[in-house]
């Protein structure tokens, strides 16, 4: 190999310690990468350590521009983002760039939670409730017994499980799974209701809620745990949700000649109702059983065990929630809350 001239070797030395890389040195001298490797290994006390990483693309006004969309919601993920700071700086970023800048401007990611879309009038509706009901105190709240369906699956799974292991280890044991069966194994639909002063009876109901079985939940349970806790009659107070069965002429007339009243309930807002806190405990704890119930009567025995052992510090926490998911409604004006 012929030797390169003394000239040359001086200038890619000279080039190499302003910073610049074995390619750029290569390709504006004219000479071979293996060369200018060579000179930099035989010059390398003299040459600093070459820079790691690619030089910073977007600037810090669109890291901060584009993670205020983020923040408000104008875009919501990070492939948004990186068309959006492409057409602003012309740069084109990995994904975890994008992810970076918005941790770095203290933005972290979380899991959207399920809530349900709300139509203009069901939001003013809403609103209307949370206006009427916003100085209501804990002590007005204790009046109203809460009431709600929820369904269980026999072989449901009401939460994430995590198992542990070596990366090495490549066979799934028993203990990485949990059992599924088409359709649930069966599923079971639960009525029940609560008190500040604690539950009353869970309800099974085998088939589908209809007007007539609805009825007969409210002849069975509604009074009788009214009754059961010493609520005064005069000041008792019945909530239920817009279900269709609940809405029906027979229910109606039964509750007015019970002399029941009744709260007006604003149409889809699981989110104003304590009890859903409930059903959600009642799922955590089927959950730590090891084994699925063989039978829909051992999974109706668990639940009724969880229902009436719920700590009743539960209870009174959700009940003194009230004000405050009430206000929470009235500040979003009648839109989504975070309970």
């Amino acid at each position: 190999m012929k030797p390169l001239q003394q000239l040359i070797v001086q200038k890619a030395i000279e080039l190499l310690k302003q910073g610049g890389s074995v390619r750029e040195v290569s390709a504006r001298l004219g000479i071979s990468l293996g060369a200018v490797s060579r000179i930099r290994k035989d010059n390398e006390e003299n040459i600093p350590a070459p820079k790691m990483g690619q030089p910073i693309k977007v600037s810090r006004s669109t890291q901060r521009y584009v993670a205020r969309q983020f923040d408000i919601g104008k875009i919501t993920t990070l492939r948004d983002g990186q068309r959006l700071i492409q057409s602003m700086d012309g740069a084109q970023v990995h994904i975890e760039s994008v992810r970076n800048y918005l941790e770095r401007e203290g933005l972290k990611g979380y899991i959207q939670q399920r809530k349900p879309g709300l139509t203009k009038e069901q939001i003013a509706k809403r609103l209307k409730f949370a206006q009427d009901h916003l100085h209501w105190t804990v002590e007005e709240w204790k009046n109203v017994m809460f009431s709600d369906e929820t369904i269980i699956s026999r072989m449901g799974s009401y939460g994430r499980k995590y198992y542990y292991k070596r990366p090495e280890r490549k066979r799934l044991e028993a203990h990485h799974i949990k059992q599924t069966k088409q359709g649930g194994g069966g599923k079971m639909l639960i009525w029940g209701c609560m008190t500040y002063y604690g539950v009353g009876d869970a309800c099974w109901y085998p088939d589908s809620m209809n007007s007539e079985g609805y009825l007969g939940v409210l002849k069975d349970y509604v009074l009788q745990t009214r009754d059961w806790y010493g609520i005064e009659r005069q000041d008792f107070i019945f909530q239920q949700d817009n279900a269709s069965a609940h809405k029906a002429s027979i229910v109606n007339n039964y509750l007015s000649r019970m002399k029941i009243r009744v709260l007006d309930w604003p149409p889809n807002s699981p989110d104003m109702n304590p009890i859903e806190h409930l059903w959600a405990y009642i799922k955590q704890q089927l959950d730590r059983y090891p084994e699925a119930p063989k039978t829909m009567e051992e999974l109706w025995e668990r639940i009724q065990k969880i229902w009436i052992e719920i700590p009743i510090e539960i209870i009174h926490d959700l009940y003194e929630s009230m004000p405050r998911r009430i206000k929470e409604l009235h500040d979003n004006k009648g839109g989504l809350t975070r309970y």
